[in-house]
């Protein structure tokens, strides 16, 4: 009996949140931004390869709704959940009798929604204008799919983290410029994180010999990581969500399969702290 109650109150928070969601103008400016942006790669990826001889194939750029997901669902969740705290709504909720954790679990569903939707709304044009311009994907299909996977899962973990944030932050002000500080923190230390691993073993050296004429050697490059050090990095890389975006959008994963587990992992430990201290918070 008590799981039915459970089950028909979920529910109704859940087409509550989705009825609140189509009247939501940032939503809607979200999936139009995605749509244009799906539209917009291929085509001007083929108008260069027009111009420029270079072929240019449908792979590259596919998976580059993984960091405009991550800016998107920030903004998304502050907003959202952020009017709940300024309309009262949320404190009504409690009044009336709701539980805590289904309130919150509620907004974390409604929001993973939008997020995968915003993936689809830019891949979905990407493949029907992308695959007449620039034919099929070149890499194996399977990575593709895992990398598919990967991002769908990205985009969730990205929604639990900034709906942790939203549902904590009373004030909706200052809960819309934390999350976006922090979906542009995840990917500035994604690409200081690329960028460290990408570092060359050696780098090119110009001496003069006797003569004064030039003479390239090779000398070890004292950034480049190697043992322990190197794959601590990559673990952190593959952790962080903005590495993880940086990694698909790429195409350069180096554990494909891990990928979607720590995502997994945020998701799990996020919605747990979440679901925790928002049933402790002292709601005004």
């Amino acid at each position: 009996m008590l799981d039915w109650w459970e089950e028909t109150i979920m529910r109704k928070l859940l087409t509550a949140d989705f009825l609140r969601i189509k009247k939501e103008k940032f939503f809607w400016i979200g999936i139009l931004s995605m749509l244009a942006a799906g539209v917009y790669f291929p085509v001007i990826r083929y108008l260069d390869m027009k111009q420029s001889g270079y072929i240019n194939i449908l792979d590259q750029g596919f998976f580059a709704c993984a960091p405009f997901v991550c800016v998107l669902i920030a903004v998304f969740c502050s907003l959202f959940i952020g009017t709940e705290y300024s309309d009262g709504t949320m404190r009504n909720k409690m009044i009336v009798g709701q539980r805590r954790t289904s309130v919150y679990l509620g907004h974390l569903a409604a929001s993973t929604a939008v997020s995968v939707l915003m993936c689809a709304a830019f891949c979905l044009p990407y493949l029907c204008i992308g695959i007449p311009l620039l034919g099929f994907f070149q890499a194996d299909l399977r990575l593709i799919l895992l990398i598919s996977v990967t991002v769908l899962i990205l985009a969730a973990a990205l929604t639990s983290i900034f709906t942790l944030v939203s549902m904590l932050c009373q004030n909706k002000a200052v809960t819309a410029v934390a999350c976006i500080l922090l979906a542009f923190a995840f990917l500035l230390a994604g690409i200081l994180l690329n960028a460290m691993l990408d570092a060359p073993k050696t780098h090119a050296m110009y001496t003069l010999d006797e003569n004064n004429a030039p003479v390239l050697s090779e000398e070890p490059n004292p950034k480049y990581l190697e043992g322990t050090k190197r794959e601590i990095v990559q673990t952190i890389y593959d952790i962080c969500p903005g590495g993880q975006a940086i990694q698909c959008v790429s195409l350069e994963v180096k554990n494909p399969v891990r990928l979607p587990l720590y995502s997994i992992g945020i998701i799990l430990v996020t919605t747990g702290l979440g679901s925790f201290f928002f049933a402790r918070r002292d709601l005004k």
